[in-house]
């Protein structure tokens, strides 16, 4: 992985990225970091940093030094989830949009799903 040793596991997420690459985004402080993966033209697999974002641009944060975690991604999209001083946050990687979608900090599991409807059967 990118930065390998210097980075904490919690603050790390692997994603698949739009153009359907394998993705890679870290914390570190209130800076998100996307990276991507890709094959050069020598068949060496290699990262490249694609976008940081500064989370506190986006999001009012109320306690910057509380740590900021990620905790998962939604496969397809280009959302991601955090959890701050104030709940767990959804965040449109493209539009830099952010929905609250829970309000406590503490919680034991949390998984992202979409869900559809077939009308025809």
């Amino acid at each position: 992985m990118p930065l390998a040793g210097s980075i904490i596991a919690d603050d790390v997420i692997l994603m698949a990225m739009e153009d359907d690459r394998l993705g890679f985004a870290h914390v570190v402080g209130l800076i998100l970091n996307l990276w991507s993966r890709h094959m050069g033209s020598d068949g060496v697999a290699s990262w490249t940093q694609r976008t940081v974002i500064n989370i506190n641009d986006i999001l009012h944060i109320r306690n910057p030094k509380k740590r900021l975690r990620l905790i998962g991604s939604v496969e397809g999209t280009d959302i991601i989830f955090v959890t701050t001083d104030l709940g767990i946050y959804k965040i449109n990687l493209k539009s830099l949009q952010w929905k609250k979608v829970w309000e406590r900090e503490k919680f034991q599991v949390f998984i992202p799903y979409t869900s559809f409807y077939n009308s025809q059967g």
